[in-house]
């Protein structure tokens, strides 16, 4: 199943929507109507966590089981936005040094400037903020006096059941779906908060900065999230190809180990990036990001973002 948060200027509220195989898409609540089904309003409104729990989540499918049968109008696309999938996140952690080849380039970046970067033992990670969160069509908005924007794809996993020290073997039972990020970075910024040995705050999250989407694809979709192509394009050259199966702390391992926090219902991990960025390339400044360029960022099974930089 697939599910996708829309919006229209002036409009009440989001909406959920289903997503078809063809890609029309209709309103929860439309369908939960025309199917005289009485839904609660919380099951069709992104910005609740109900229906990302499991019995959200249930009740979704049953309703989309139904759609043969619905009469429904699919929306007129054009009329609406997407938004990302999860609008505020109460927790969005972000992994670091996750893809052994984005390991490696980083230790070559890094003995340039005399520091030895060590294969990672344990996951490590940042924290990103909900409000650099923007839909899967939105535009990357370069901060003023930057130049030095850099891109990274990366496999969201959206929580669902709450997690509190679970194990790994239980770990993907608290995950609600998936979803496409690309977390985007001021590099300088960063390697000044690097050096600086404080941690990665400003750099990766200016406003849109973290486009997600195309929307959630519940994990039923997903027989193994480590078998999911990884691919970003910056007009339609490939800057990164892999397969999550190249990841050093895989998914489940990953929300295992974070759960020590606390996951609560909507919170996001983005689980790290391949090789190929911009920074690692020996002409950076000819690879960062620039105004009117399109980064089109996919995952087999999960869509496409496409975002125009400005």
């Amino acid at each position: 199943m697939r599910l996708a948060n829309l919006w229209q200027p002036g409009g009440e509220r989001n909406q959920l929507a289903f997503v078809e195989d063809e890609g029309a898409m209709r309103l929860v609540k439309d369908v939960a109507a025309t199917l005289a089904v009485n839904l609660d309003d919380a099951l069709s409104d992104p910005s609740t966590p109900d229906w990302l729990m499991p019995e959200g989540l249930a009740r979704l499918e049953d309703l989309e089981a139904q759609l043969p049968r619905a009469g429904a109008v699919p929306v007129d696309i054009t009329t609406w936005r997407q938004g990302p999938p999860v609008t505020k996140p109460g927790k969005i952690i972000a992994a670091g040094r996750n893809y052994m080849d984005h390991v490696r380039e980083g230790q070559e970046i890094w003995a340039k400037r005399g520091k030895k970067i060590e294969i990672p033992t344990f996951p490590t990670a940042f924290t990103k903020f909900s409000s650099s969160l923007s839909g899967p069509y939105d535009d990357i908005l370069i901060p003023d006096g930057i130049d030095d924007v850099d891109y990274e794809i990366e496999l969201a996993v959206i929580i669902g059941l709450p997690a509190l020290d679970v194990s790994i073997k239980q770990a993907l039972d608290h995950v609600a779906g998936y979803a496409i990020c690309n977390d985007v970075a001021a590099r300088g910024i960063q390697r000044r908060e690097m050096e600086a040995q404080i941690g990665i705050t400003l750099a990766k999250n200016f406003p849109t900065f973290s486009p997600m989407g195309p929307w959630l694809t519940t994990t039923g979709a997903i027989s193994d999230p480590q078998d999911l192509q990884v691919t970003l394009e910056v007009d339609g050259e490939i800057r990164q190809d892999a397969n999550t199966v190249d990841m050093i702390f895989p998914v489940a391992e990953l929300v295992s180990y974070w759960s020590r926090t606390g996951l609560e219902t909507g919170d996001i991990l983005i689980t790290g990036t391949p090789s190929g960025v911009a920074l690692a390339r020996d002409e950076p400044e000819r690879y960062y990001l620039r105004s009117g360029q399109l980064v089109t960022a996919r995952i087999d099974k999960l869509g496409e973002l496409r975002n125009l930089v400005r």
